[in-house]
């Protein structure tokens, strides 16, 4: 498994943000004012997390109405509301949110998906009762508790199966699966699709590599990459298939990517690992680089343990280019977060809330709440670890009241 290097990453990112400087001056990409951080009656946000659930849509604890959203899902508009919404995305997949803020109420004005490999799978490693790594196109992919699972189940996962996958993306290059799809079974021929830094770049050849999958561009349409060519360090999507023996990738369409696409925003907030550590003020989160000061709160950690490989959420404003962070949440990778209202309650110990079932323990952190108070109707915040790929019981490390 081949490491991102850190500099790539940087370059990625100025690259990708020259684009889109040249994109939202030539008229393209949207509307201006999201791009510059405003929108009409409120404030400019940009939410880039995992989809935990719909009535609108819930991203990074963040509800969104959707009723006037944009849906974009590999490029392609799909249509307009929640129904759109609904029937395209699912709980699990990592989306980009753009919209508006007025007061506590938050509007989307367009959400956009792509997925990090849609391919078959390669090899498939067991390494515990909820933890696989497989590889897919080249790309190691973690399956455990935090991944969505659709039309497939965790122990039916085979070589060759087709699969769609969205995730993080740690510092080492591995993708840590929130949403695995089987959408077949692997055919010669058939498109397939990664996302990743270019690296290795071989122009004699006219090849590059994306972690373990080597890619031929000779035949590619590269119009759409900065001087139309690939460059090491690039974040790319590519799409292509597969040769005669299953190794190369001969890629169709090479296309620039950036999942927050854009550089200036009243209010931003992405989940992701800490890619690139220059210090606990100056780092990397996926591939958006983050800097923290003397006022930036923390929540479950400290600014000691920012560090590479840590999971995070990061939120403040994006100047530039650069997330200015507020408030710095920390994460374990097998963490979950559920919210809603108490349903059923047995005893402190053991609850349900919305149909997720909660134990808590000696370990257990309570937070604005005392927990002989817990009834049912309080709606409540749970943080915390499932048992099982089925998340018959979340072990709650965190409880916290949720104030409308």
């Amino acid at each position: 498994m081949k490491i991102c290097r850190p500099k790539c990453i940087v370059l990625t990112l100025l690259v990708a943000l020259l684009m889109l400087v040249s994109c939202w001056s030539s008229g393209g990409g949207g509307s201006g004012p999201l791009a510059d951080g405003g929108g009409i009656g409120g404030s400019g946000i940009i939410s880039n997390g995992v989809v935990s659930a719909f009535g609108s849509i819930l991203v990074n604890g963040t509800e969104f109405d959707t009723g006037d959203a944009v849906i974009i899902v590999e490029g392609e508009e799909l249509g307009v509301g929640d129904d759109i919404t609904r029937d395209n995305l699912d709980v699990g997949r990592v989306v980009t949110v753009k919209g508006t803020r007025n007061d506590n109420s938050f509007v989307a004005d367009r959400v956009t998906y792509n997925d990090n490999v849609d391919g078959p799978v390669e090899n498939i490693i067991d390494i515990d009762a909820t933890t696989k790594e497989i590889v897919v196109l080249g790309q190691t992919v973690i399956v455990n508790v935090i991944t969505k699972l659709k039309a497939i189940a965790f122990d039916t996962i085979a070589p060759n199966d087709l699969v769609e996958v969205s995730g993080l993306v740690d510092d080492t290059g591995a993708v840590w699966a929130t949403f695995l799809e089987k959408t077949g079974e692997f055919i010669p021929g058939v498109v397939v699709e990664v996302k990743g830094f270019v690296d290795n770049l071989d122009t004699d050849l006219e090849t590059f590599e994306i972690n373990d999958l080597t890619v031929d561009y000779s035949l590619a349409d590269t119009g759409g990459l900065p001087g139309g060519l690939p460059t090491n360090g690039l974040l790319v999507e590519v799409a292509g298939t597969l040769d005669a023996t299953g190794g190369a990738m001969l890629a169709t369409k090479i296309e620039l990517e950036n999942e927050v696409d854009a550089v200036n925003s009243d209010e931003i907030e992405i989940t992701g690992f800490v890619t690139d550590f220059v210090s606990a003020s100056e780092f990397v989160v996926g591939n958006q680089m983050v800097q923290a000061d003397e006022d930036t709160v923390y929540v479950d950690g400290t600014a000691e343990d920012i560090a590479l490989g840590v999971k995070l959420e990061a939120e403040g404003t994006l100047v530039d280019g650069v997330l200015f962070a507020w408030e710095i949440e920390f994460w374990d990778p097998d963490q979950i977060e559920v919210e809603g209202i108490v349903t059923n309650f047995v005893s402190v110990f053991e609850f349900t809330v919305g149909d997720q079932v909660v134990n808590t323990d000696a370990d257990t952190v309570f937070e604005g709440v005392a927990p002989g108070d817990i009834a049912v109707g309080m709606k409540l915040e749970i943080k915390g670890v499932p048992v099982d790929i089925e998340h018959s019981i979340l072990v709650a490390d965190k409880v916290s009241l949720e104030v409308n």
